[in-house]
């Protein structure tokens, strides 16, 4: 993969390993999902942003 450099789109580069052109972020999700729970409730009623 490192090998095709920039010469090549990363979705090439990605079927070249994977087989799929696409990602599929649902395992992360699901592997914070409590984390992310935990942070809505500790939040809950704040007003979040810059």
């Amino acid at each position: 993969m490192l090998e095709m450099g920039s010469s090549r789109p990363w979705q090439e580069a990605l079927a070249t390993i994977t087989g799929k052109e696409e990602m599929d972020a649902t395992a992360i999700l699901d592997y914070f999902a409590p984390l992310q729970k935990y942070l809505d409730e500790q939040n809950e009623g704040r007003q979040c942003g810059w």
